[in-house]
Order: C-alpha cells, then sequence, then structure tokens
C-alpha cells in the first residue's frame, strides 16, 4: 500500500469514528430529554390532582423511600419548579442535539467527500 492510501484508510477510520461517537451522544441526549419529559408530565399531572385536593388535606412528600407530611402549598411550589428546572433542561438538551446534529451533517459531508475523491 501506498502512504497515500494508508492516510486515506486513517482518515476515513477517524471520520467513521467521529461520526460514530456523534450518533452515541445524539442518543444519549434524545434519552435525556425523554426522561426530563416525561418528569415534567409526572409533575403537572401531580400538580393537577392537588388542586383538585381541599386545603386543609394532608399531603406527602417523597424522600427516598419514605414520606414526609408536607403542606400543599409546599408541594404545589416545589412541583412548579421541578416543570420549570424540566422545561429548562429540555430546551437546553434540544439546542445541544441541534448542534450535534449539525456536526454529523458535516462529518458525513467530508465522509462523502473523501469516498467521492477516492472514486
Amino acid at each position: 500500500m501506498s502512504d497515500l492510501e494508508i492516510t486515506d484508510m486513517q482518515a476515513f477510520q477517524e471520520i467513521r469514528e467521529k461520526l460514530f461517537n456523534l450518533n452515541r451522544n445524539l442518543n444519549n441526549i434524545r434519552q435525556k430529554i425523554q426522561v426530563s419529559d416525561k418528569d415534567r408530565q409526572r409533575c403537572v399531572i401531580t400538580l393537577k390532582e392537588l388542586e383538585t385536593l381541599p386545603p386543609n388535606t394532608k399531603t406527602y412528600k417523597s424522600v427516598g423511600k419514605m414520606f414526609l407530611v408536607a403542606p400543599k402549598d409546599t408541594l404545589k411550589k416545589e412541583l412548579k419548579k421541578q416543570v420549570e428546572k424540566d422545561e429548562e433542561d429540555v430546551k437546553g438538551l434540544m439546542n445541544q442535539g441541534k448542534y450535534i446534529d449539525a456536526q454529523i451533517s458535516e462529518t458525513e459531508k467530508s465522509l462523502k467527500e473523501l469516498v467521492i475523491t477516492k472514486k
């Protein structure tokens, strides 16, 4: 093999490895988005259920494996904060996903160019 072929093979392998890593990162981000979205939905449903309860109902907050008595208003505030945090997380993850998607497109383009130049 000539030096040019070895260099082309190394470049091809590097681009392929970069593309694999980018796709793996994109899949991780998508999973994180799903987890955050499910958590947000759970909080929204819980908030709706808390709204239907009478004002002096005993409510409990989950702390690990135990439950502590907590005022209804405190629970609602915490759930609203969690919903806002989850929405911000999803927005940030979406932006990361768009950035990685653009990188994937650029990497695929350079891989196609490398293959075309070899033909």
